[in-house]
């Protein structure tokens, strides 16, 4: 998934946290649902609370999410990373 901006990384954050939360990850849910509370934020402050919730996923998750899901999230995080980096 390419995002285009804030408002598609928002999106992906709330479809993770669905996600999450369906196979039983209440904690690893909440913590994306927390970093999605800050999009009407500053633009910096939403991408750091996004690329802190999201690394947490990849370090806990183990095997919640299927190869696909993963291979996505991982996607993402390159893709916020490189949006710091460009600043």
């Amino acid at each position: 998934m390419k995002l285009a901006n804030n408002r598609d990384l928002y999106k992906y954050l709330l479809s993770l946290a669905r996600v999450l939360k369906n196979r039983g990850a209440e904690n690893l849910a909440q913590a994306v649902l927390s970093a999605s509370g800050h999009f009407a934020g500053m633009s910096t402050e939403f991408l750091g609370e996004s690329r802190i919730a999201l690394r947490k996923v990849v370090r806990v998750e183990h095997g919640l999410l299927n190869k696909a899901e993963s291979t996505e999230l991982v996607e993402i995080l390159k893709q916020i990373d490189s949006a710091f980096e460009q600043r």
